[in-house]
């Protein structure tokens, strides 16, 4: 099953109504590596459209694919990334799958790592060290608002 009907499969399968609109931004999203900014689909939707494409309506759909799991919304860097979840084309028994004990469209907790040379974006697992670090944080009180890490920095290839 390729990325697109394994997302729209699981969206629909959680009652989520997925229009015209929100399955073009998701066709522009599937073309996308990397960090993903919400001026860049919009300029893309714009060039798809014969009308104008007010800036709320990306913001919207984008929010709905991320309210979804499809998308991580990175506050850190100002944009979204493609769940790696719904990189791969295998079924939910995917054996490479990056988060085996994880399914597609669940919140799930990962490390981000965003390169801020190129934008490019690799999403781990933190199943163990979630556990822990989420005792430390209930402990001091505090509640999350997002379950993931965006850390920033220079990836290898950018170094060579």
């Amino acid at each position: 099953m390729n990325p697109k009907q394994k997302i729209l499969e699981q969206v629909r399968a959680n009652g989520a109504q997925v229009t015209a609109l929100r399955e073009q931004v998701l066709d522009i999203l599937l073309q996308q590596n990397g960090v993903i900014k919400a001026y860049a689909v919009l300029g893309l939707m714009q060039q798809q459209s014969d009308g104008p494409v007010a800036p709320p309506t990306a913001y919207r759909a984008l929010d709905f694919w991320a309210d979804q799991g499809v998308l991580h919304k990175l506050a850190a860097v100002n944009g979204y990334m493609l769940c790696s979840h719904f990189r791969h084309e295998c079924d939910a028994a995917c054996h490479v799958h990056p988060h085996e004990e994880d399914k597609p469209g669940q919140q799930h907790n990962s490390m981000i790592l965003v390169c801020m040379e190129c934008g490019a974006v690799d999403e781990q697992s933190l199943s163990a060290e979630w556990v822990e670090l989420q005792k430390k944080i209930m402990a001091t009180g505090f509640t999350l608002q997002e379950e993931h890490v965006v850390l920033t920095g220079i990836c290898q290839k950018c170094h060579q």
